[in-house]
């Protein structure tokens, strides 16, 4: 009797052992498919100019926020991301007419690089008298150590 509750509790420990140990510490495996998700977009609050950026610290992404904020009450609430297993990608196109948008792609997934492409579509109509924005998109990846680059398709 007490055998058996010896053996059951070290198989029972063994298992819960070997659950750990196949945790890998690198998020995204060699080979594995990384998907590119959309936190937060809009048409207000990004930048002048066209810019790239790769946040990777609550504090990067605070000061990101509280550029987008200053005009709005109340405010565009901060995502809340897990750091330590991944990271956010910023997009944001410049000065625009409405109509216009772009999205982030996956272009190409190596062993060492990790390359974004910009789709952008413009609407079939011409617009001479649009609202002009400044928008921006806020996209989350699996941490990585791959090198991360953005191509421009038109």
């Amino acid at each position: 009797m007490i055998r058996g509750l010896l053996v059951i509790l070290l198989f029972m420990g063994l298992s819960c052992k070997s659950q750990e140990k196949g945790r890998a510490n690198d998020p995204v495996a060699p080979g594995q498919s990384i998907e590119l998700i959309l936190l937060v977009s809009d048409n207000y609050g990004g930048s002048e100019h066209a810019e790239f950026r790769i946040i990777r610290d609550m504090k990067s992404l605070k000061q990101f926020f509280a550029q987008v904020n200053k005009t709005r009450k109340p405010g565009i609430p901060v995502p809340q991301v897990d750091f330590s297993k991944e990271l956010l990608v910023l997009y944001c196109p410049g000065k625009m007419l409405n109509g216009a948008t772009s999205s982030l792609l996956i272009r190409e997934n190596t062993a060492d690089q990790l390359v974004l492409s910009l789709k952008e579509s413009k609407s079939g109509q011409k617009k001479k008298n649009g609202a002009l924005t400044m928008p921006f998109s806020l996209y989350k990846l699996p941490l990585t150590g791959k090198e991360i680059s953005f191509v421009r398709e038109d």
